[in-house]
Order: C-alpha cells, then sequence, then structure tokens
C-alpha cells in the first residue's frame, strides 16, 4: 500500500487490505448501515469472513481449486465509512484507486464510467486487471460516490480467481452498488416513474444500420431493429420481457430499461423526458427531447419510429425464415446460416450451419485453418403470443424467442430474438 502524509481519509480503507482477517460469523442478508449509509448486502456474500475494520467493512472469501492445476483464489468486498467532501472528488477517487498495492495503476483501467445515480449524486467507476503487482492474476472494480457534504467507495478484488466464480461477484457488486444510498433521503435504485409520466404504450421499432469492426481486420456491416416498448404507466425497455412484464424484466435486466414522461398534455405532446440506466451499476441519464405522434409511429429527437402492433394468441405463420451471418477480412472468415421452417398447423423445423476459415495471422499466405459444423435439425410444435414465440421440440424442450414483424403487413421480415430472419420463396 502506497500512502503518504498529504492523502485524504478516503484513501486509508485500503490500510485492511495488508491485515490479517479475522474469522467473524455470518452476515444476514438485509440492509445494512455504515455511517450516514445504507446498502443491501447481496446474499451471495453472507457466508463471507467480515471484518469491522477502523476504515469500513471488510468481507473476504478463499476460494479452494476446483481442478488439479487450479490455485487457490480470494476475493475482497470493501465498504468504506463515508469521508467528508474533499472539495476534489475526481482528485479523491484517483487516490483511492492508487491507495492499494495490489492494484497496478500503470496505464488506462479496463473500463471507467462516470455519471450520476438515479439519487443525483456523481458515481465514477473503474475496473482494472489483470496482474497484481505480485503478479497473481486479478481483476478490480472500485466505485466512488459524491453526495454532497460526505464522499464513499467502494471496492471489490479478486485474486486467482476462476471465471465461473468471477461473473456472481460482479453481479452482486453490481447490485450492491446499486442499493448503496449515501443519505438518509436516498432511494437507491428504485426505478419508478413520477406522478404524471407515462402516456404511451405498445412496442415501436426503427433500422438503423452501422459498419462495425470485426476479429478478421474487416468491417462488417450490422442492420439491427431498436425497439422501445413503452408502458403506459412511464416505464419503458429497449428489450422485449419474457413473459411481457416490464416492471419485473426491470428488475432483473437494469441497463435496458428506464422512465419516461411525455409533455405538453395526453394527446398533444411535443417533449419527451426520459431517465435511461447505463450498465449494471445503475448510472442514470437524463434527456429531453422534441416528440411528436404520426398515425402508425412516433418521432423522438430526429429519430422516426414505426408502431408494431402485437401478433394474436395463436398466430399461424406459413413459410421458411432465414438468418444469415458473416464476418471476414484479411485474416479469415466466419459464417453461417439459421433456417426456421413454420407451418399452418402449428409445427416448426429449425436447423442452422457454421463455417470458418482462418489464415493464422498471414495476410499475404501461409497455412490455412477451415471447419464446417451443423446444428442438429429440430423439430416440434410452436405457439404465438404478443411479442414471443414458444418453440417447443417433440422431446419436450422448450424455447421462448422475442417476436415481431418491423412491416405490420408484411411477415417477409420476422425480427426472432434478436435476428433479422427473411422469409424465403415468394
Amino acid at each position: 500500500m502506497r500512502r503518504g502524509r498529504s492523502r485524504p481519509d478516503a484513501v486509508r480503507a485500503s490500510a485492511a487490505l495488508v491485515l490479517l482477517i479475522a474469522a467473524g460469523g455470518p452476515t444476514p442478508a438485509a440492509e445494512m448501515g455504515i455511517g450516514s449509509a445504507r446498502f443491501d448486502l447481496p446474499v451471495l456474500f453472507e457466508d463471507w469472513t467480515r471484518r469491522d475494520a477502523s476504515d469500513g467493512l471488510l468481507f473476504q472469501r478463499v476460494y479452494e481449486p476446483t481442478t488439479p492445476r487450479g490455485r487457490k483464489g480470494m476475493a475482497i468486498l470493501l465498504v468504506a465509512k463515508p469521508k467528508p467532501a474533499s472539495g476534489a472528488f475526481d482528485a479523491a477517487f484517483a487516490q483511492f484507486v492508487r491507495g492499494f498495492k495490489q492494484i497496478p495503476t500503470e496505464g488506462k483501467p479496463l473500463t471507467a464510467r462516470s455519471g450520476e445515480t438515479l439519487d443525483g449524486h456523481r458515481i465514477r467507476i473503474e475496473q482494472r486487471c489483470c496482474r497484481s503487482s505480485e503478479g497473481l492474476r486479478m481483476n478490480a472494480w472500485q466505485v466512488g460516490i459524491a453526495a454532497g457534504a460526505s464522499e464513499h467507495y467502494l471496492m471489490l478484488l479478486t485474486l486467482q480467481l476462476e471465471r465461473e466464480a468471477e461473473k456472481p461477484l460482479r453481479e452482486a457488486f453490481e447490485a450492491l452498488v446499486r442499493s448503496y444510498r449515501p443519505t438518509k433521503e436516498d432511494r437507491g435504485f428504485i426505478l419508478e416513474p413520477k406522478a404524471g409520466d407515462g402516456g404511451m404504450e405498445g412496442l415501436f421499432s426503427r433500422t438503423e444500420t452501422r459498419l462495425m469492426p470485426n476479429a478478421f481486420g474487416g468491417m462488417d456491416f450490422i442492420a439491427d431493429q431498436a425497439t422501445l416498448l413503452f408502458d403506459k404507466g412511464g416505464l419503458y425497455t429497449t428489450e422485449l420481457p419474457r413473459d411481457g412484464d416490464i416492471a419485473a424484466h426491470c428488475r432483473k435486466e437494469v441497463e435496458t430499461c428506464g422512465t419516461y414522461g411525455l409533455k405538453g398534455g395526453w394527446l398533444s405532446a411535443n417533449r419527451i423526458d426520459r431517465v435511461d440506466i447505463e450498465g449494471k451499476f445503475g448510472l442514470a441519464t437524463r434527456s429531453s427531447e422534441a416528440f411528436a405522434r404520426a398515425k402508425d409511429g412516433v418521432t423522438i429527437g430526429d429519430k422516426s419510429y414505426a408502431r408494431i402492433p402485437p401478433f394474436a394468441e395463436g398466430h399461424r405463420f406459413s413459410g421458411t425464415w432465414s438468418h444469415t451471418f458473416g464476418s471476414s477480412g484479411p485474416t479469415g472468415s466466419v459464417g453461417g446460416a439459421r433456417t426456421l421452417t413454420l407451418t399452418s398447423d402449428g409445427r416448426f423445423t429449425r436447423e442452422g450451419s457454421t463455417g470458418f476459415s482462418s489464415t493464422g495471422g498471414a495476410v499475404d499466405g501461409g497455412s490455412t485453418v477451415a471447419g464446417h459444423s451443423r446444428r442438429p435439425v429440430q423439430s416440434g410444435r410452436y405457439a404465438v403470443s404478443g411479442y414471443r414465440i414458444t418453440l417447443t421440440d417433440d422431446a419436450g424442450g422448450a424455447d421462448s424467442l422475442s417476436l415481431f414483424a418491423p412491416d405490420r403487413d408484411d411477415d417477409k421480415l420476422l425480427v426472432i430474438g434478436g435476428s433479422n430472419y427473411l422469409k424465403q420463396g415468394r
């Protein structure tokens, strides 16, 4: 740990990382308090060893290897005691990041985000990897929140942890940060429309195209259907919920959701105010854009969206739809196709194939590796309801996928599970 007399109190919480953490009993999965702040401790951290240090709360767990060649791993969660506002939050956060000797700070962080919480406080997030100062494999997520008269710092550090164990830890830490309430007036991550919000209902879509670099050194042309599903009460999402329940969906997939309010009257609204959620830490982005209704859609800012009606319960299709994909460049290519055949008596057949080739990085020749695989043919019955299609194969397995047709009067293009499927033949 690097520390100087001029360091602010915000970085002193790092001292506990070099202490031998004492054993402690399980922490209940309930609201916890530290100074003026409160947060909800996710269940995953319940049985971790806990230490009430002078500078905050520390939770630790040791992970035993799961393979013969695996190594023992460790994870540490730090929730520091709130500090008086420094008057220079960015500088204080940078010093907090530099305060842990295990985490090298040379170069840029893997990810760096800044914005606001739903309660309106400034928040900064950085992730650093991939080797500690001792050469151990590591990942660190560090968070700072400036809340008026106080500043708040949190961190999750993993050392030698296997990927399958690290993912649920990151998700639990994200949930903890979302729940963090720096002051008694704060509500935490409650994505709830205000009184008077809402005013629309249904699915709206527009086609967006772009060029994107690929792994082979080339450029791919991407055509996506950007969607907005509005709930009349004031919630909206950019992804279709599996069961149609927007509120339940937004509690799980927070980064796809937001709230909205129409300004100017129920039928004569000319602006739309939105709160968007970016990322699973719950950063909030507030915007106000021009809004106009049309017969078959809406215009938000300079983008026009067409209204997409849901399919009737039990709707039937007849035909074969195909989704093709591919990437290519100087060093190789990959491509494939998926087909879905739907019949008017409620049957489906699904199959697919993928092929690839690679020159091993040699642009002007060299060895070539190629391969091809086919997906086993699957068949069974399908059921359509609203914006979903459920495929139940003859063995009893079920797959529920989002479904809509961008052209309300034609089924030549179906968007199934977020992918564009074109109808074959006439």
